[in-house]
């Protein structure tokens, strides 16, 4: 009788044993996630080029000489600065 009892909770046992193990390797990924040790390098990558355009942007900006250039021409500086 206790034997069959015993056979009866094993797969409860188990079942408990792996959700336990799923909400512990959960809880690290968030844990590494609001500490920012998780962000893929895909995502790196895509925020740097970001930061870049950005920095090219500035400079179209912030040059002196923006009146009375052809549209060509503006198109042009841009290009030459992405490669920069």
């Amino acid at each position: 009788m206790l034997h069959d009892f015993i056979h009866s909770l094993a797969p409860l046992m188990w079942t408990g044993i792996i959700l336990t193990a799923i909400v512990l390797r959960h809880r690290r990924k968030m844990a590494a996630m609001s500490y920012g040790e998780a962000r893929p390098a895909a995502q790196d990558a895509e925020v740097e080029a970001l930061r870049e355009r950005i920095r090219v942007l500035e400079r179209i900006a912030t040059s002196s000489s923006l009146e009375g250039r052809s549209a060509d021409r503006l198109s042009a500086e841009i290009e030459a600065l992405r490669d920069h």
